[in-house]
């Protein structure tokens, strides 16, 4: 009588698991998924380097009035000056 032993189980292919597998399964499982994914990179392309440069780099982040702001970026000088207002509001003293 032949002994039957099993053989150890192999690992799945790694196009199926990872982070190239949830790419592969979530946003490239069809043609929509993938044309939709590559219409929401370009938009990111197009959208977050401009809002980073006038949010972040094109910032006033110093100052106290609104003169001390130029024209080109946001102006942070307001978060710093009323930051206790921003967190409790118009709370009474």
């Amino acid at each position: 009588m032949t002994i039957h032993t099993f053989k150890p189980d192999l690992p799945p292919p790694t196009i199926s698991i990872g982070a190239l597998g949830w790419l592969r399964a979530n946003l490239f499982s069809s043609w929509i998924n993938t044309l939709l994914t590559l219409v929401g990179l370009y938009l990111l392309w197009l959208i977050v380097p401009p809002v980073l440069e006038w949010a972040i780099f094109k910032a006033d982040w110093t100052g106290e009035t609104r003169a001390d702001c130029s024209r080109e970026g946001a102006c942070w000088v307001f978060i710093q000056t009323r930051f206790g207002q921003f967190m409790y509001g118009f709370y009474p003293t």
